[in-house]
């Protein structure tokens, strides 16, 4: 009878092993993923900054100001 209960506890204790082992690698999986997205973002805004500079500074500005005045909906 001591043997079952042993061998009991033991399966038990292996099974809230695996349970908890795959929680956790779905935690770690969970922050790569939004660590992958902030860099993500991050880059997106790199990019964005980068050609609104580059915008700004090549008098491009002003064209995309006159397009945006002249075929805007009218209010």
């Amino acid at each position: 009878m001591m043997r079952l209960y042993l061998a009991a506890i033991t399966m038990a204790a292996i099974f809230f092993a695996f349970i908890t082992g795959v929680y956790i690698g779905r935690v770690k999986c969970s922050a790569r993923v939004a660590n992958a997205n902030v860099e993500q973002i991050t880059n997106n805004y790199k990019i964005q900054r980068i050609a609104n500079e580059t915008v700004m500074h090549t008098g491009g500005d002003d064209v995309r100001r006159i397009l945006r005045e002249k075929y805007t909906i009218a209010e």
